[in-house]
C-alpha cells in the first residue's frame, strides 16, 4: 500500500515502450505540473523481436529500456506484473488480470488513467486485451466509491504516424488534443532508450520530420469515462 503520492496520472499499457510511442509527452506535462505520475505495464515485451519468439534476455533487456525511459520522462513509478507473457496475455484468465489491475489502482488511486482503446491502436491483442481489462478495473472500484474520476484511450489521429493505423471509432474520435511541444525532447529521449526496437527509430524520424514540418506536436485521447457525448468541436487540452 502506498500512503503518499495518491492521485495523478495514471498508465496501464501492456509492452515496454508503449508509454514512450502513446503518452510520454502527456506523462512529462503531468509530473511537470507536480502531479504524481506511474506506469503499470503487464509484460516484459520478451517476444519483441521479428520473430516473435520469447527470449528471456530480451525481456530482461526490455526491462532496462523501460526504466531508462520512464527516468527521461520523469515518473514516479514503474511497476511490472508477473505472469503475463508478450504476446500471450489473451490466453491468461481474465479475471486475474481485472483483479491485478483493480489492486494496483486501488492502491494508488490516481484522477486519471491512459489506456487502450477497443482496437489497441495497433490491433495488438496484448494492447486490446489490457486495455478492456482496465475499463472493466475501473468499473469494478467504481462500485467501491474509488474509481479514477477520468479514463482515456489513446487515439493518435494527431500524431506524426497516425495514418498507418486501422484505428476503432473511438480511438479516430479523439476528444482531447494535447500539445507535446515542450517536452517533446523527452519523448524522443524516452524512445531511444527502447533500442532494441527498430520502430522507436522509425517514430523519432517521424516526429523530427514533423517538427520540422509543422513546429508542433500533439498527442491524442478520448475520454471513455466519462464520455464525452457528441458532438465534441472543441478539444479538450489537459488530462487532469
Amino acid at each position: 500500500m502506498i500512503d503518499e503520492g495518491i492521485g495523478g496520472l495514471a498508465a496501464i499499457l501492456a509492452h515496454p515502450d508503449d508509454e514512450s510511442f502513446s503518452c510520454a509527452g502527456a506523462l512529462a506535462l503531468a509530473r511537470d505540473a507536480g502531479r504524481t505520475t506511474r506506469l503499470l505495464v503487464a509484460t516484459l515485451g520478451e517476444a519483441g523481436n521479428p520473430e516473435g519468439v520469447a527470449d528471456p534476455l530480451l525481456g530482461e533487456m526490455r526491462e532496462d529500456e523501460l526504466r531508462c525511459a520512464a527516468e527521461r520522462i520523469g515518473l514516479d513509478e514503474v511497476t511490472l506484473l508477473d505472469g503475463y507473457p508478450d504476446g500471450g496475455v489473451a490466453e491468461q484468465p481474465f479475471e486475474r488480470l481485472v483483479s491485478d489491475i483493480a489492486a494496483w489502482l486501488s492502491d494508488r488511486r490516481p484522477d486519471a488513467v491512459v489506456t487502450f482503446g477497443a482496437h489497441g491502436v495497433t490491433g495488438n491483442r496484448d494492447h486490446i486485451i489490457v486495455g478492456s481489462a482496465t475499463r472493466w478495473a475501473v468499473e469494478r472500484l467504481a462500485e467501491a466509491g474509488i474509481a479514477p474520476n477520468a479514463v482515456y484511450v489513446v487515439s493518435p489521429v494527431f500524431g506524426p504516424t497516425a495514418n498507418r493505423f486501422d484505428l476503432s471509432p473511438e480511438e479516430q474520435g479523439a476528444t482531447h488534443r494535447i500539445d507535446v511541444t515542450a517536452v517533446i525532447g523527452r519523448k524522443i529521449t524516452a524512445l531511444e532508450c527502447h533500442a532494441s526496437q527498430t520502430d522507436a527509430a522509425e517514430a523519432i524520424r517521424d516526429i523530427r520530420a514533423a517538427l520540422d514540418a509543422d513546429g508542433l506536436i500533439f498527442e491524442g485521447y478520448t475520454r471513455v469515462r466519462p464520455p464525452v457525448p457528441p458532438p465534441h468541436p472543441n478539444f479538450g487540452t489537459r488530462l487532469l
